[in-house]
């Protein structure tokens, strides 16, 4: 881990500002943004990690902010799906190598972007329960493995015919209980834990008013101009991880 008021530490904490503001606005993209931008400065363990830790208390705090829009039965396949997932995800970023686990994270993200805009032709559909159990069982696996369960989520949620603060609701709820549930397996990761505690501890409190304020700017800005932009930045960063070495 960087040592404190250094470039490094400086850099995280912008990298956690942005996936903030970005969670804030869109009600998904904290993992996503963070998640290909850390390990450019950590290792690639280090800031699962720390990711992993400060997305539990960052997922708090928006769930708490968009409570009054939260609707148990939207929620609850997609909520059993992830906790299923999670404990497959921990396995895999303690077992696989790091290059092979760039090239799965790379990999994923490219083909969730590609997805993303050849779904956009249709347009939103109606709940189907049938889905919710794999899609969250996806988004399990990907939190626990990289902390960005987010794509399998947002894929199929935005493409329901929901409020938008329905759906901004349910990825805050789904975020926080595998950002939870994930916690269970840090002893798993190789790290040092007590540097990642410290680190999550100084950078929650500027992240966490980040959110805040990207929830105020998000009622202010279409949705529709923002979301194409995030599954293009998914797109390119998934080339980067796919050839990064």
């Amino acid at each position: 881990m960087p040592a404190f008021l250094t470039p490094e530490f400086f850099a995280v904490l912008l990298i956690f500002a942005v996936s903030a503001l970005a969670q804030g606005i869109l009600g998904f993209a904290f993992g996503i943004v963070a998640m290909t931008l850390l390990p450019l400065v950590l290792g690639f363990r280090d800031a699962v990690i720390l990711l992993a830790v400060l997305n539990a208390a960052v997922m708090s705090f928006a769930l708490f902010w968009q409570r009054a829009s939260f609707r148990w039965g939207d929620a609850r396949f997609l909520l059993i799906g992830s906790l299923i997932g999670i404990p497959i995800g921990a396995y895999l970023v303690g077992a696989l190598p790091e290059r092979v686990l760039y090239v799965l994270l790379g990999g994923t993200m490219l083909a969730i972007s590609a997805n993303q805009f050849i779904r956009r032709r249709s347009g939103p559909k109606s709940s189907k329960p049938a889905w919710e159990l794999p899609v969250g069982l996806a988004s399990g696996v990907l939190a626990a493995g990289f902390n960005m369960g987010g794509p399998p989520l947002v894929a199929y949620i935005y493409s329901r015919d929901w409020a938008l603060d329905q759906a901004k609701a349910v990825l805050a709820s789904c975020f926080m209980v595998t950002a939870f549930a994930r916690l269970g397996f840090l002893g798993m990761s190789s790290v040092s834990l007590p540097d990642i505690f410290k680190m999550a501890a100084v950078i929650l409190l500027p992240t966490v008013a980040v959110l805040w304020l990207g929830i105020k700017v998000g009622h202010l800005i279409p949705q529709r101009w923002l979301r194409p932009g995030v599954f293009v930045y998914l797109g390119m960063m998934g080339v980067l991880y796919l050839f990064k070495r």
